[in-house]
């Protein structure tokens, strides 16, 4: 691989890594100005961007340990023909990939149960359902990203 093929790479690591302490930043802010408003629509969107923006750190913290490991096979071919495969069908993956699929369903039962809901603690419990989703995909992708990292990923 040549030195430019190594550089660019480098470079699209830099800015991914520059980006996640940003879409941190925003989400929490997202959040906080979720709890604290006083209006419901106003609510509805800051949870929708904080949704957003925590999925969107998450996929960012994925495409950098794929950058990172692709730089790192560049850099050291050799290394990465002796690497043995992982074994297909980890049990543990398959728990998280049914988490992933679980907490998508979740959230978007309670969108729907946001738009259906006839009162402030339907309302209240619909909006938890949203957040705790999020939490538990983002945590999930945290794994995804470990796991890849560690080359127990299939």
């Amino acid at each position: 691989m040549s030195r430019q093929e190594i550089r660019q790479l480098e470079k699209m690591i830099e800015i991914v890594a520059r980006a996640i302490p940003k879409e941190t930043a925003a989400a929490k802010l997202y959040g906080q100005t979720a709890e604290q408003s006083q209006r419901e629509m106003t609510r509805m969107l800051f949870r929708k961007l904080y949704k957003d923006a925590s999925e969107h750190e998450q996929k960012l913290r994925a495409t950098l340990g794929i950058l990172k490991r692709e730089l790192e096979r560049l850099r050291h071919p050799d290394k990465a023909a002796e690497a043995p495969a992982p074994e297909p069908g980890h049990d543990f993956n398959v728990n998280i990939r049914r988490a992933m699929r679980l907490s998508k369903e979740l959230s978007e039962l309670a969108g729907q149960g946001l738009s259906d809901a006839n009162d402030p603690s339907c309302q209240a419990m619909y909006g938890r359902m949203q957040e705790m989703s999020a939490e538990i995909r983002r945590l999930a992708e945290a794994e995804v990203e470990k796991h890849i990292n560690a080359d127990k990923w299939d």
